[in-house]
């Protein structure tokens, strides 16, 4: 894995949101999906960060991989990437 400094990733917005009940259930189910690539995707943004690439994808009639729009989400998110790197430092 290339090492990313802070400066090249991607520019965070924050954004107020409301979510029901039953959008908090379907996020739930995307984590369940998101984790069977082997990679932990518990924060609501990153699975909302998942969601949206696929239902763009989706919208646009594209193909998409799911294995790689999870390592993507983990990859841009600043905390994930830190570990990441640390991990693969003491490997």
């Amino acid at each position: 894995m290339e090492e990313k400094s802070a400066s090249s990733l991607p520019k965070r917005v924050v954004r107020t949101i409301t979510l029901t009940q039953e959008d908090l259930s379907l996020l739930d189910g995307i984590e369940r999906v998101m984790s069977r690539t082997g990679l932990r995707i518990k924060t609501d943004s990153k699975l909302i960060r998942a969601a949206i690439q696929v239902a763009h994808a989706s919208l646009q009639d594209e193909s998409y991989n799911i294995m790689d729009i999870a390592e993507k989400v983990v990859k841009e998110d600043g905390r994930s990437l830190s570990r990441l790197i640390e991990k693969e430092k003491n490997s």
